[in-house]
């Protein structure tokens, strides 16, 4: 075997017993990089020497059956492993390449089949709105929107919310890019752009299917944000994400890509916005008191505590200091103060401002929460959240 053979296998090998989400191969002048992507942030590993690296990059794009001969133009592949250590784990990896001026870079994602999607009551939601959401997602027809940036758990609620609905009497359809995990029971549908199969096209040929649920995995355009609307309207109950930093600014976003605020009104039911954050990790991490900084931030939330959490970092966090994730949410429900600010095109502003008049409790609300518990640190709500 091959010494790149070895140090693929091996890089590997190492990603899933560190529960890494992503592996990164960046050459550099000097070698090349690797770096892992460890509960959302980049933790730099061993530098391949640089005699190795085109033979490394060629090997993985063999796995995904790439062509090797072409560096000039960005790639996609995928390939299966199994991870012996664990029970013949068997992984899925995504295989992207991009052409850089120091080499072609390769980022791998790592998708583990044998991982089961949560349960709802699974993924943290507080009662209050565990008990809120619960009764959003029964309902048989209206249109609920999860938000947040890339890798805040997202498609993780929607499964969760798709299995707690998954029965025999209900049939429930999907559109995603890509497909995370496959749920029995469930129709899934992969969208395929080069053949032409958009998001907007597939969500028309979806609503001839006889659907009672509906997921779109995103709204990525006005045209299928209305088609979503229309779906809901229609007497289906339909999930879909948007990529916006609050429950609020989703409804802005539906306004701003030209969605009548009727429709809005008429189909929205909820917004949930969501976020992931870094635990601290148990056995390593110390406390000290609030610095002066810490302590007027705290002040603007009106708390007073005497002691904040750190990380500190040991061999059982991989000397990072934090250790597995907790998710944070905020939920906007459509009441009828909200429809009527919506029916006047608002700003920002008093959108949120009616929406926490209405109950509505913020992120960064959640987030110091788990603060004051010592779950989590204020450096790493601030990172994430503020």
């Amino acid at each position: 075997m091959s010494d790149a053979v070895q140090i693929v296998e091996q890089v590997l090998a190492q990603a899933v017993q560190a529960s890494a989400s992503d592996v990164h191969f960046e050459p550099t002048l000097t070698g090349l990089r690797v770096r892992y992507r460890i509960d959302g942030v980049l933790s730099d590993q061993a530098l391949i020497d640089l005699s190795l690296m085109s033979q490394v990059l060629s090997r993985i794009k063999v796995l995904a059956d790439i062509d090797i001969s072409q560096k000039r133009v960005p790639q996609d592949g995928k390939f299966k492993i199994t991870y012996q250590a664990n029970h013949n784990r068997q992984i899925d990896l995504r295989v992207a390449t991009f052409p850089s001026a120091t080499g072609e870079k390769i980022v791998l994602r790592i998708l583990d089949r044998d991982l089961q999607p949560l349960q709802l009551a699974e993924l943290g939601l507080p009662s209050e709105l565990l008990s809120q959401l619960s009764k959003l997602i029964q309902r048989p027809n209206g249109f609920l929107l999860v938000t947040g940036p890339t890798g805040s758990g997202k498609t993780t609620t929607l499964y969760a919310a798709l299995q707690t609905l998954n029965t025999p009497e209900r049939h429930i359809i999907t559109l995603e890019d890509p497909i995370e995990y496959h749920l029995a029971g469930i129709t899934q549908g992969q969208i395929f752009t080069e053949a032409g199969f958009t998001f907007a096209r597939g969500v028309r040929a979806l609503l001839r299917q006889d659907p009672d649920i509906v997921l779109i995995g995103e709204i990525r355009d006005p045209e299928t944000a209305k088609i979503a609307i229309e779906a809901a309207l229609a007497g289906r109950m339909v999930f879909s994400t948007l990529h916006t930093n609050s429950a609020p600014s989703a409804v802005m976003r539906l306004i701003d890509m030209g969605i009548e605020s009727f429709l809005i009104n008429a189909a929205v039911t909820g917004v949930l916005a969501q976020r992931l954050v870094r635990k601290l990790c148990d056995y390593c991490k110390i406390s000290s008191q609030p610095t002066v900084a810490e302590q007027n931030f705290l002040k603007k939330y009106n708390l007073d505590l005497n002691l904040l959490y750190h990380s500190q970092g040991c061999t059982q966090c991989h000397n990072l200091g934090y250790r597995g994730r907790l998710a944070l949410f905020e939920l906007l429900l459509i009441t009828d103060a909200l429809r009527e600010l919506i029916s006047v095109r608002p700003n920002l502003t008093a959108l949120e401002q009616q929406a926490i008049s209405d109950g509505m409790r913020s992120l960064i609300l959640a987030g110091l929460d788990h603060v004051a518990t010592g779950h989590i640190s204020l450096t790493e709500l601030v990172r994430v959240v503020a």
